[in-house]
């Protein structure tokens, strides 16, 4: 048996023990965090790409984005008819998560769109930042 195996078997322990989880902050934090980010740079170009798995409805999910910075708000949620979790690691719930930019992004042009699962948003370099905060139309390309 390895060590990562032991320590899991010593957590189910620690768990069983305390009737609860024994690391639950680390547990909330992660799940917290919303949906897996990668964000693609360059020279004049940005791509934020988001793991959103199952999502039907563009309207479950608002993009904002500002300066330097993108904010996603929205809800995600997949069911198997006929059957309950037993290991859940795909994110699902309510989210709000906001990425940093390493620089100001145009207002125009901003593309959005929804393929595979993936939300891809493509940004473009702002050589002056004096506005307001613009949302942003996602189109499914599933369909």
């Amino acid at each position: 048996m390895d060590s990562w195996s032991k320590m899991m078997e010593w957590k189910q322990l620690a768990d069983k023990y305390m009737n609860q989880s024994f690391f639950p902050n680390f547990e909330d934090q992660n799940k917290a965090a919303g949906p897996h980010i990668n964000l693609y740079e360059s020279e004049h170009e940005l791509l934020c790409v988001a793991s959103l798995p199952g999502l039907k409805n563009m309207d479950d999910v608002e993009v904002y984005v500002y300066q330097n910075a993108v904010k996603l708000i929205g809800n995600t949620s997949f069911h198997i008819k006929g059957m309950s979790i037993r290991q859940n690691e795909i994110y699902q719930g309510r989210f709000e998560r906001e990425i940093s930019l390493p620089y100001s992004v145009r207002e125009d042009p901003i593309d959005a769109y929804y393929r595979k699962g993936l939300l891809c948003i493509r940004l473009y370099r702002l050589l002056t930042d004096e506005r307001k905060k613009k949302k942003v139309e996602i189109k499914n390309e599933d369909e």
